[in-house]
């Protein structure tokens, strides 16, 4: 069974993740802001979209359609999203393997990696909070 069952379920575990990397370790979004990135996520099962833009402070994340142009999109099943925030796939091996479908520079991959690992320092608490652990 897919761990999330809707695109609202996915976004309220979103939204939760982000507001405590926000609040416990703001500064895993100094890189992003620093190459000024701009990252969405892609996902499909459930269908829903997640960008995170770095080209401000604090970084502006958007749940849904997107009207600006990511430097990277990232696309990936929601499951796989779970695996990568839950710290069970690595996200440099994930796209490297074709796990999670990349389009953009990827040098600039990096500048993501401390908001994913921040996020999995969180990550655990929040599917707890949303009963979904």
């Amino acid at each position: 069974m897919a761990k999330f069952a809707d695109a609202d379920a996915l976004y309220g575990v979103m939204r939760d993740m982000f507001a405590q990397v926000a609040e416990k370790n703001p500064k895993a979004f100094d890189e992003m802001i620093k190459a000024r990135l701009t990252v969405r996520f892609k996902v499909n099962s459930p269908t829903a979209e997640i960008t995170v833009d770095g080209k401000m402070r604090p970084p502006k994340i958007t749940y849904g359609a997107f009207t600006g142009r990511p430097d990277i999109d990232l696309e990936l099943t929601g499951d796989n999203l779970d695996r990568l925030l839950s710290h069970q796939i690595s996200a440099t091996k994930a796209v490297t393997d074709g796990t999670i479908k990349f389009k953009g520079n990827p040098l600039k991959l990096k500048a993501l990696l401390d908001v994913i690992k921040a996020g999995n320092a969180v990550y655990g608490d929040v599917l707890k909070k949303h009963n979904l652990a």
